[in-house]
């Protein structure tokens, strides 16, 4: 297959599904469905607001609960240890 039939196939691929793909959301709601009311203000704010400063809020925890550093090493002690050459290594 050449460079230019498989261009023309790609744009003739793309300009299809961008034909057909939104076909089914141009879809009107049945007339018979009742009509909701939307949300009120109230609503709007808890969701383009409340939402994400909560789900930061829950990263921001687990991720100062996970990087916490509770290794405590020893304190240093007063004994010097002499290695006397004698150890048979392996």
């Amino acid at each position: 297959m050449s460079t230019p039939s498989r261009l023309l196939a790609l744009v003739t691929s793309v300009i299809a599904l961008l034909l057909v793909a939104p076909a089914a959301a141009m879809a009107d709601t049945p007339v018979t469905w009742e009509q909701e009311e939307g949300l009120g203000w109230l609503g709007y704010s808890v969701l383009l607001v409340g939402i994400p400063v909560g789900l930061i809020a829950v990263i921001w925890v687990l991720t100062a609960l996970l990087s916490r550093n509770n290794y405590v090493p020893p304190a240093p002690g007063n004994e010097i240890h002499v290695s006397t050459g004698d150890v048979d290594h392996h």
